[in-house]
């Protein structure tokens, strides 16, 4: 509260926007006026959806991975067989 009562910063709570424009002139040399900054909580949304899409991502990486080995796996067995029935008569 004290925080606020000191910036008095104009809030839009329909928009998510905090305006400073009635900062303390102290304050002015940080807050440009106009200047829009989001508000930490959509920081920490944005943060987790990007590392929420990396995890996606690392998944399907490994799944690509394992059934790509697993086809290898399927050749090399099949490579074989037919290396035995060749030597069979």
């Amino acid at each position: 509260m004290p925080w606020l009562a000191h910036h008095n910063p104009e809030i839009d709570w329909k928009k998510e926007e905090i305006k400073m424009t009635r900062c303390p002139e102290e304050c002015r040399k940080k807050w440009r006026v106009g200047k829009q900054t989001k508000p930490g909580w959509k920081k920490q949304e944005e943060k987790e959806e990007k590392k929420e899409i990396r995890r996606s991502t690392i998944e399907e990486e490994m799944t690509i991975a394992r059934i790509i080995a697993e086809k290898k796996d399927e050749e090399k067995d099949w490579i074989e067989l037919m290396a035995t029935e060749e030597m069979v008569p």
